[in-house]
């Protein structure tokens, strides 16, 4: 019998590390190095794109922080961008409810 967990207690405390990770870096590029040793299972690299991209547009005004940090990551690895691909064409399909 496998037993599956529903509650998403998993994502939720992986949103939380990549939070905290963030906020508490001085520079992107430190925030980089640590989220690079978050050891993310296949699928969990979308929610890290997700995450830059919500905390980017909780800013009143932009951050270069948040740009660079996602820049980075865009460079780093193909399922990266693919992520961020999907993300963005997800966030602009949403525009019209900012409004």
């Amino acid at each position: 019998m496998e037993i599956k967990d529903e509650t998403e207690t998993n994502l939720v405390n992986l949103r939380r590390t990549i939070y905290l990770t963030i906020m508490s870096s001085v520079d992107f590029e430190e925030a980089g190095h640590k989220l690079l040793k978050i050891k993310l299972e296949p699928g969990q690299e979308m929610e890290l794109c997700i995450m830059l991209l919500e905390r980017c547009s909780q800013e009143r005004t932009f951050m270069r922080y948040y740009g660079l940090l996602g820049q980075r990551f865009y460079m780093i690895n193909k399922i990266h961008q693919e992520n961020f691909e999907k993300c963005f064409v997800q966030q602009y399909s949403m525009i019209h409810r900012l409004g």
